[in-house]
């Protein structure tokens, strides 16, 4: 009983409390939306340096050290990206947050996807509740955007070669202010045909 005593005084002392993990979480997508990356409600909920995964837990992960403006973040700004939870699941026994949301930006609307796409990000948050390491996974869930992307590629590829190689390199976005430039480019005249 004390040993249980214990546990359950640490982990409210340490801020892994399922209300103040909610509330946390919550303040962080909404500084997010904001596109304020320096505010201390985005920065409060992440270390200054996270493991990340995409896809799959597998391997040591990819070191992200916090960056205000990193090349995400400049592209999030540049789409004006807006993202939207759908649900919020805490396991306050593993210390893990999983939160499935929608993102809706330029981007995705003019690509022909309006209504954004569903991802789902997994927290692992350390003994202050804030994350250590994370596990990005929309893959599965999102095909339409490749179907979207094919034929603005291909377009591309025929008629601006040199900026689609260069914002779009080996199938993957290299997100950053520049590319987010060069894709309105694209897309313009994509759309404009």
């Amino acid at each position: 009983m004390k040993v249980a005593i214990f546990l359950f005084l640490l982990l409210v002392s340490s801020g892994c409390e399922e209300p103040t993990i909610r509330n946390r979480i919550h303040a962080h997508f909404a500084a997010w939306n904001r596109q304020d990356f320096e505010h201390e409600d985005f920065k409060a909920f992440l270390n200054d340096s996270i493991l990340i995964w995409h896809n799959k837990k597998i391997g040591n992960g990819q070191l992200s050290v916090f960056d205000p403006n990193s090349a995400w973040k400049q592209w999030d700004k540049a789409w004006n990206g807006s993202y939207q939870l759908d649900s919020v699941i805490i396991d306050t026994q593993q210390h893990k947050v999983t939160a499935n949301f929608t993102e809706t930006n330029d981007f995705n609307k003019l690509i022909g996807m309006p209504e954004g796409y569903r991802a789902r990000v997994t927290y692992w948050l350390d003994s202050k509740g804030r994350v250590k390491e994370v596990l990005y996974d929309w893959a599965d869930q999102n095909p339409e955007m490749k179907e979207k992307l094919k034929p603005i590629v291909e377009w591309a590829l025929k008629n601006d070669s040199s900026a689609i190689a260069e914002a779009y390199l080996q199938n993957g976005f290299q997100p950053s202010a520049t590319n987010a430039a060069k894709w309105k480019k694209i897309l313009n005249g994509y759309l404009n045909r």
